[in-house]
């Protein structure tokens, strides 16, 4: 399509039908200076207004598109080629936008199969605990993994992990901010001694997390303590095991100190703990 040829047309039709610009643009309900544009080839009329034009200037839309009038033979030859163009142009026009669909649909899908798969519900503990291998690292001994214990606070989860052969390990889970009813794995401690009371603790702008972790304590263990901006917490043990998340609200300490185990009467035992307190910042 030339659109100084098509202007040319255009202009010379409508002084043929005596119209001027203002009268032709008030036909077609555009402006004069559409018209203007498109005579003076700065400009080709619209899709909408090619049939409206034709018809106001007793061309075809052929004949505007081609720049010149056509022959009574020419006429159903180059309306047979318009077509042909019209359905090229609008086939090439579905292919792109069924390509960019299916672009966005594969990135959805990749998007949304991210957080599904690489979580697990908080019910489904064989999962959980497949996940915690998964971001903790696997056990070289090949034996198989199971979680003993859960705990929930708030969008955090925790999971006291063992085997057949007495490791223990403990994983952190964050609620999945897609899917919020499953976990996605975030941290924890790959090893823990077994015997020994250890913490994972870390901050968010909201709050201090503590979590307090064990197992295979000592069966004289009946309850453990320790200590965060100076305030004692003491709390019981079950089962010689230890699976304890604290939210400190607006609390910016996530330290967990002085960790003792205390028997049934209160009195600290002379048991070794896991140590010091590791702390994520």
């Amino acid at each position: 399509m030339d659109a100084k040829k098509t202007g040319e047309l255009i202009a010379a039709r409508r002084r043929e039908l005596g119209l001027s610009q203002e009268e032709l643009a008030a036909r077609l309900h555009v402006t004069d200076k559409a018209v203007s544009k498109w005579e003076t080839g700065r400009g080709m009329p619209g899709i909408e207004s090619l049939e409206p034009l034709a018809e106001a200037l007793g061309l075809s839309v052929s004949e505007i598109l081609g720049g010149r009038r056509l022959t009574a033979e020419e006429l159903p030859k180059a309306a047979g080629g318009q077509i042909v163009e019209t359905m090229q142009e609008r086939l090439r026009l579905l292919r792109g936008v069924l390509a960019a669909l299916i672009v966005i649909a594969a990135l959805a899908g990749m998007y949304f199969g991210y957080h599904y798969f690489g979580s697990a519900p908080e019910a489904d503990l064989e999962a959980l605990a497949k996940k915690a291998e998964e971001y903790l690292g696997a056990r070289d001994s090949g034996a198989a993994v199971g979680i003993a214990e859960t705990e929930r606070r708030g969008d955090y989860l925790a999971a006291l992990c063992t085997d057949d052969q007495g490791n223990w390990c403990m994983c952190v889970y964050d609620r999945d901010s897609v899917f919020p009813d499953r976990w996605r794995a975030g941290g924890g401690k790959p090893s823990l001694t077994a015997g020994k009371l250890g913490s994972w603790n870390f901050g968010n702008p909201r709050e201090a997390v503590i979590i307090l972790c064990g197992g295979d304590l000592p069966e004289e263990a009946a309850f453990y303590t320790f200590q965060n901006s100076g305030i004692t917490y003491t709390c019981p043990i079950e089962n010689r095991r230890v699976l304890d998340v604290f939210l400190l609200p607006d609390n910016t300490d996530i330290s967990s100190d002085w960790m003792e185990l205390l028997d049934e009467n209160g009195a600290p035992l002379d048991w070794p703990l896991e140590g010091a307190a590791e702390a994520v910042p």
